[in-house]
C-alpha cells in the first residue's frame, strides 16, 4: 500500500488502540501473546540484550515487557502518529533510557546494523500490511544475531475464509480472490492484507534463512464479535462480556495454551504467531 493509505488507516487507529485490551477478547489475546513470548524469551536476559519490536506502534508491548525483561528495546514503525504516541507511553512508563525509536519501513531497516539484535517480536500482524513481505523477512534476518529468535504474527488465512463465509456471507468472487491471492480486505477503511497459514508463514521464514521452530494460533477457539473491532472501544461483544468472569477466562486461557501450537489445530487461529531461529 502507499504511504497515504497507510497513514489514513493508522492515524485514527493510534488514538484508541491502547484501550482495546480492557475488553475480554483482546485481554485474552494479549495474555496468550505475553505467555508465548515468556515461553520463548528467557526472563533472565541482561541489560545488554536488545529486543526489536518490529512494527511496534504505540509502544504498549514494550511498556508491558519492560516489566518482565531488563533488556533494551527498539520500537520500529512506519507510522509517525503511532511513534508519537509511543514516545508519550514510554515517557510515562519511565523507561526512556532503555528505548530507541526508529521511524521507517520494515523492508529497509538500514539504520539498524547487521547482527545487532538478540530478539525480534512483531505483534498483531505488521507483516500483513507489507506487500513485498519477502524484503521485510530478509531485513529482519539481516539485523538478527546468529542464534537469535524471531516471534512474528500475521493474519490467519483459514480464519479469513471462515469469517468471510460465516460473518460476512461474502460474494463468491471475493472468496475466490482470497483463496488465490492469500490477501483479504476487511472493510472500506482497511487496506488489503496478507494472510498466512502455518505453512505459508513458516515457508516465508525459511526462505529468508530462518529455521522455523513452532507456530501458534492466536486464539484458536475464541471468535471475536463485531463489537470487538469498535474503533472507540465502547461496544462490547457477548464473548468479551463472558470473559470478564475469572473462572471462565482462566479455563479458556488454559485450553488455548494447551492446544494452540499443535500442528493440526494451529491453523484455526485468527492470527498465526511463529517462532523461528537464525542458525
Amino acid at each position: 500500500m502507499n504511504k497515504k493509505e497507510f497513514d489514513n488507516f493508522f492515524k485514527p487507529y493510534s488514538k484508541n488502540v491502547d484501550n482495546a485490551s480492557k475488553h475480554g477478547f483482546w485481554k485474552l489475546s494479549d495474555s496468550l501473546i505475553t505467555q508465548i513470548i515468556k515461553d520463548n524469551i528467557p526472563v533472565d536476559i541482561n541489560e545488554e540484550t536488545v529486543i526489536l519490536d518490529a512494527g511496534g506502534g504505540t509502544g504498549r508491548w514494550v511498556c508491558d515487557l519492560s516489566k518482565v525483561y531488563k533488556s533494551r528495546f527498539i520500537i520500529y514503525d512506519l507510522s509517525n502518529h503511532m511513534l508519537k504516541k509511543a514516545m508519550r507511553n514510554i515517557k510515562n512508563a519511565d523507561i526512556e533510557n532503555r528505548v530507541q525509536f526508529i521511524e521507517g519501513d520494515l523492508k529497509n531497516m538500514e539504520r539498524i546494523e547487521p547482527n545487532s539484535v538478540d530478539y525480534i517480536i512483531s505483534i498483531y500482524s505488521p507483516i500483513s500490511f507489507i506487500y513485498k513481505k519477502e524484503k521485510a523477512f530478509s531485513e529482519m534476518y539481516r539485523v538478527l544475531k546468529k542464534g537469535g529468535k524471531i516471534i512474528i504474527m500475521g493474519h490467519g488465512f483459514y480464519n479469513a475464509i471462515f469469517s468471510k463465509i460465516n460473518n460476512f456471507c461474502t460474494e463468491a468472487g471475493v472468496l475466490d480472490v482470497l483463496d488465490k491471492e492469500k490477501m483479504v480486505k476487511w472493510g472500506e477503511r482497511v487496506p488489503k492484507l496478507n494472510v498466512f497459514s502455518k505453512e505459508i508463514l513458516e515457508d516465508d521464514l525459511q526462505k529468508a534463512g530462518f529455521a522455523p521452530d513452532k507456530t501458534y494460533g492466536i486464539p484458536i477457539f475464541v471468535q471475536p464479535g463485531p463489537e470487538d473491532f469498535d474503533s472507540e472501544n465502547i461496544k462490547k461483544s457477548k464473548i468479551s462480556s463472558a470473559l470478564e468472569k475469572k473462572d471462565f477466562f482462566n479455563e479458556v486461557f488454559k485450553l488455548e495454551m494447551k492446544y494452540n501450537s499443535q500442528p493440526t489445530v494451529a491453523n484455526r487461529g485468527m492470527n498465526m504467531f511463529a517462532v523461528a531461529i537464525k542458525n
